[in-house]
């Protein structure tokens, strides 16, 4: 399941239904091994690479739930955090 699309003008795919086609090459398209390879994602007739979205595994195909709704901000807020940590150490001090 797609819990947030991360594509910036692309249609939102968040709360959808997605299947997992595997780990694939990113320039080939070649199938790989888990580790090896970036994950892929099917929804509808459109393929998303993993790092495209934030997905998770929905077995019981329950859909968006309050939990994810709050890890998402949880991981968005400390996600912000990162990065104005990092534009804070580039700085060059005068």
């Amino acid at each position: 399941m797609i819990l947030l699309d991360c594509r910036e003008g692309e249609p939102d795919r968040t709360g959808q239904e997605a299947s997992f086609e595997g780990f694939f090459d990113f320039e080939t398209g070649e199938p790989r091994r888990a580790g090896t390879g970036i994950p892929r994602l099917r929804v509808g007739e459109e393929r998303l690479w993993g790092f495209e979205c934030w997905w998770r595994l929905d077995p019981a195909r329950t859909g968006l739930v309050d939990s994810d709704r709050a890890e998402l901000e949880e991981s968005k807020r400390i996600l912000r955090g990162l990065m104005r940590d990092a534009r804070r150490s580039q700085r060059v001090p005068r």
